[in-house]
């Protein structure tokens, strides 16, 4: 799977556990496809902004490199989505204001069983719906930050579980129309982003089995935060010898050294490991992403991964 074939699709998921990078992916792939001309557009789902956040960091940390300007927002809320929709069923504004004051309305949205991430995964498409349709304000393609995972599968099954529910009518005519859309491989795609971690691979495994199962394909892996040797076991076999011999002038600094090496390339052994796993077990297109040690995780650093993604699955050289 080439970068190019990747974002060629209409609507990508990032899709992962908690904690392991899925906004950082989420970035890049908008911003890789923004500096090829594209449209974007990123959305956030059952978010707390981190995406709006990290887009705002990046636009003052990169300024108006990378096609930025091509790359806009949308947090999608699916109370928000409903009423957006029945808006455009009830197009008689004193009749929707009775509605959306009415208890009734509120005690059915509170209380029916994946309305509200139904009509989420509704809006999404949507949005994706307009992709490639040469309406100038409509995306080329949609990158989606999905929650963590639990709650992203819940949002995609909905809409399979709606079809299965509603054998006729309105709701299984919206939710087919989603359905067809998740399902197909060549306009829809799911990014899995993980650490090489014994418990977030495990939960990946799980994750892929998950996906399987809707029916959404799954174009690439992301491994996260993978550490590096900082050097042979040889060379760090040596250096541990002469800390215990006492060889440096300067021994405190220079044992301090050799045991963080030697903790780097502990971390490198247990990631190697796992990415071999998950490569092995998935047979998916896989990016690798280097640990990078910063003060601070900004702006500079996921231009940095957009160029690891693009070097990785493109084969361009950094």
């Amino acid at each position: 799977m080439s970068l190019s074939t990747l974002l060629a699709r209409r609507l990508l998921f990032t899709v992962g556990k908690g904690g392991v990078g899925r906004t950082t992916v989420t970035l890049a792939l908008a911003l890789e496809a923004a500096r090829r001309g594209k449209r974007v557009l990123v959305v956030e789902l059952e978010g707390a902004r981190g995406l709006e956040r990290a887009l705002a960091g990046l636009r003052l940390g990169a300024g108006s490199h990378q096609g930025l300007d091509r790359i806009t927002y949308l947090a999608v809320d699916g109370q928000a989505a409903l009423e957006e929709y029945l808006a455009m069923v009830i197009p008689v504004r004193r009749v929707l204001t009775t509605i959306f004051d009415s208890a009734v309305y509120q005690y059915f949205v509170a209380a029916a069983p994946g309305l509200k991430e139904l009509m989420a995964v509704g809006k999404i498409w949507y949005e994706a719906d307009r992709a490639g349709t040469g309406d100038d304000e409509a995306p080329d393609i949609v990158v989606v930050d999905a929650p963590a995972t639990g709650h992203s599968l819940q949002y995609l099954r909905m809409p399979q579980a709606a079809l299965e529910a509603f054998p006729v009518g309105l709701v299984h005519t919206e939710a087919e129309r989603v359905v067809a859309l998740l399902r197909d491989s060549a306009a829809t795609a799911a990014v899995v982003v993980s650490t090489a971690e014994e418990m977030p691979a495990n939960e990946t495994l799980e994750i892929f089995a998950g996906l399987e199962g809707i029916g959404l394909s799954i174009a690439a892996l992301v491994l996260n935060q993978v550490h590096g040797a900082p050097c042979e076991d040889a060379v760090l076999t040596r250096l541990g010898e002469a800390v215990s011999m006492g060889e440096s002038a300067d021994e405190p600094l220079f044992a301090q050294a050799v045991r963080r090496a030697e903790e780097e390339a502990g971390w490198a052994r247990i990631n190697a490991r796992h990415v071999a796993r998950l490569r092995h077990a998935t047979g998916t297109s896989t990016a690798v992403f280097p640990y990078l040690f910063c003060e601070e995780f900004g702006a500079e650093q996921v231009v940095d991964l957009t160029e690891v993604l693009r070097a990785q699955m493109d084969g361009e050289p950094r």
